[in-house]
């Protein structure tokens, strides 16, 4: 499929019916990060990482690897791993929100390294709870994903941005309420469809390439990469010029909130026309001119920092969520569990960001004047950055796949890696006439061994096989005569026999366990 098909995938009109199955995931996103953006960063009031100048956030870091070791071990995690350690999660987030809180009503000043594990306590639990409305949106289309994250970008910095005026008490309490809020979205989530089912992903529309690279380790390097030479640089503008945390006053902070407003309304705006072109590429374009503006006006008003900053600090919030969608993109078609996806990305981006605002000391130390010297360094990593990017990440995918092609024959083997969703799922929106010919025989086999394996009645298995080829639940009630609630129902049950619960897992199952499988 051609970038220029991938993009008229045809997103509903704006409605409740449409896209209520995305709200919890954009309500879910923004909540855990503004919980972290408020109890952690300070609301955004001065441009740390972290609090203990970025300790908190160093060993929030180190904990978070632990859990993209154990992705190595572990292949995919279980549908009761997932439940159980997001329970803990946001219990671990909301008693230690909560703890500062009753502390200072209590009149009990804590300890600092109190203070510290209860951040690091927030910090971890908050980003597990973002990990898990990442994995929720595994097998999405590129233009839900981007509706999802630019949405939730808005949401949290908005939120942020008007409890920063507030006191640290106050974002304590409010980080314990919106914790709870997550497990409310979540049990809700639970009650309806999955979203894959709704927007179901096509590979191409991400950044127009096939499955196959998405499973491939040096497309994922690349992408790591790109990560790393912007993250550096964006935490240098927040550091500048010696290393130390900007104080953000009003004004910027406002700035900062109206940055993010134009580029997630853009963003959000292409989604849902489908231009998917516009994030692939300008997405990068955008965080380069937002660094290169913060970086000529670190120069322009040196005395007045804070305004260069907010554009740094803008560019940080893009590319969260540009890590979001990216996520997101390797979740849905890479080879392992979505921890290991989404884990790495947190960890790279916010160490090296705190790793930017260290080099600035280090700097300073051997020279003191040293603001031209940072901007030059600033500019050579988003150099480096945007051509790494560009070359490696955007550039020509569909050469690389016809080259592959033009190797031989297409054999067996090639065949078992087409991904099913991106040739046979129909978009939900679409309605062309449903073809009389006989299902994939590999679906077909695989989900009868499914039946033989889970139990599944012969209604089931019916209403299984039509679901794995790609059939909305609406099309499936019309194939069988069924109607919408029967569809509905089946649907669950094979979702509670099978442990799987989305069209997307189903899909993994059968390409990895079905019969002829890898």
């Amino acid at each position: 499929m051609s970038q220029e098909k991938a993009d008229q995938t045809v997103m509903p009109p704006l409605g409740l019916d449409a896209y209520k199955v995305l709200l919890p995931s954009i309500f879910g996103l923004a909540l855990s990060s503004t919980v972290v953006n408020i109890c952690i960063q300070v609301a955004h009031a001065t441009t740390g990482t972290s609090t203990f100048s970025g300790f908190t956030m160093f060993i929030s870091a180190v904990i978070i690897s632990l859990l993209f070791l154990s992705t190595l071990v572990v292949k995919r995690f279980d549908k009761r791993f997932i439940s159980s350690t997001t329970a803990g999660a946001a219990v671990l987030a909301g008693a230690c929100s909560l703890a500062p809180a009753v502390l200072d009503v209590l009149g009990t000043a804590p300890l600092p390294w109190m203070v510290l594990l209860l951040g690091v306590g927030i910090t971890v639990g908050s980003t597990y709870l973002e990990f898990y409305w990442l994995r929720k949106l595994r097998g999405v289309s590129a233009q839900a994903a981007v509706v999802v994250v630019f949405a939730a970008l808005a949401l949290s910095e908005t939120a942020t941005f008007m409890l920063s005026f507030s006191s640290e008490l106050v974002w304590y309490a409010v980080g314990a309420l919106f914790t709870a809020a997550q497990m409310i979205a979540i049990k809700i989530s639970r009650t309806m469809d999955a979203p894959s089912d709704s927007f179901p992903a096509v590979s191409e529309s991400y950044f127009g390439t096939d499955e196959n690279r998405f499973s491939n380790r040096s497309f994922l390097v690349v992408a790591a990469v790109g990560i790393w030479f912007i993250s550096i640089p964006i935490g240098m503008g927040r550091g500048f010029p010696a290393g130390d945390p900007i104080y953000m006053s009003t004004v910027p902070r406002f700035l900062i909130m109206i940055f993010v407003w134009v580029v997630a309304a853009l963003w959000v705006r292409n989604g849902l026309k489908s231009r998917m072109r516009a994030l692939t590429t300008s997405i990068w374009v955008v965080m380069e001119i937002l660094i290169a503006l913060g970086a000529i006006f670190f120069a322009i008003w040196p005395k007045t920092i804070s305004i260069g900053a907010s554009f740094v600090m803008a560019a940080s919030l893009v590319l969260n969520a540009f890590i979001w969608y990216l996520t997101i993109a390797f979740i849905s078609f890479g080879w392992r569990d979505s921890f290991y996806y989404a884990s790495a990305a947190w960890v790279a981006n916010n160490m090296l960001a705190v790793a930017g605002m260290k080099f600035d000391t280090a700097i300073t130390r051997v020279m003191p004047s040293n603001a031209p010297v940072i901007i030059s360094i600033m500019s050579f990593f988003v150099l480096v950055a945007t051509q790494v990017v560009f070359t490696k990440l955007l550039a020509a995918p569909s050469e690389q796949t016809e080259s592959t092609r033009a190797e031989g024959p297409i054999t067996e083997a090639d065949v078992r890696r087409i991904p099913l969703m991106g040739v046979l799922a129909i978009s939900p929106q679409a309605q062309a006439p449903m073809v009389n010919q006989k299902p994939s025989v590999h679906i077909a086999t695989s989900v009868m061994e499914m039946a033989q394996t889970f139990g599944l009645t012969g209604r089931e298995v019916e209403v299984l096989t039509l679901y794995a080829l790609g059939h909305t639940q609406a099309r499936v009630s019309e194939e069988l005569k069924l109607s919408p609630n029967t569809v509905h129902t089946h649907i669950k049950r094979i979702y509670d026999k099978t442990d799987l619960h989305s069209r997307q897992e189903i899909l993994d199952y059968i390409a990895e366990y079905g019969t002829h499988g890898a």
